[in-house]
């Protein structure tokens, strides 16, 4: 079922994880289900494109978040966001640490009753987000990643419309009828 024995032990890590957190369980379930006011591609423009482009760094005590260091002499966890995602990728690879159902699909179970079908790679995504508070971070800085997602989105499809057009306009071309 599984591609290797790498998987097979993550796999057991991340049931363990979420069995300890019944709390993660129903949020991701929230989540991935589109029942919570989070979306996928939002969490994924914020850790691939938002951080990246404003350097987002925040300290967590006991899973308060902090913009700035308030005291040095606690034991704070810094997360400079784009720099921790780019080291998860790149320990996991995207088979194993994906945000989107993009591999080989599993079935999780939630409880008794309730399934839900996800991949080992998005299980193992949203371990890292739950333990890095970026859920909190991310709902308390909705609207400015979602405005920015909205802008970057719509330039990009702006930008390449009108760098067709220009192409096609400026480019020099001979017509011959023989």
């Amino acid at each position: 079922m599984y591609k290797n024995n790498c998987q097979e032990l993550l796999l057991t890590s991340l049931n363990d994880f979420y069995n300890k957190n019944y709390k993660f369980k129903i949020l991701f379930k929230n989540i991935i289900t589109g029942n919570h006011k989070l979306s996928l591609r939002l969490i994924d423009w914020l850790v691939t494109h938002y951080s990246k482009n404003y350097n987002i760094i925040y300290w967590i005590y006991n899973d308060d978040i902090f913009d700035n260091l308030p005291d040095e002499n606690l034991n704070y966890k810094k997360i400079n966001l784009y720099l921790e995602y780019r080291a998860q990728l790149k320990s996991y690879a995207k088979l194993n640490f994906d945000t989107f159902r993009r591999h080989e699909r599993i079935t999780f179970f939630i409880d008794d009753n309730d399934s839900i079908e996800t991949t080992i790679g998005q299980l193992n995504f949203f371990r890292w987000i739950f333990n890095n508070n970026i859920i909190t971070y991310a709902i308390n800085n909705y609207d400015s990643i979602y405005n920015n997602m909205i802008t970057n989105n719509n330039f990009k499809k702006n930008n390449i419309k009108i760098s067709n057009y220009q192409e096609i306009s400026k480019s020099k071309s001979i017509l011959r009828f023989d």
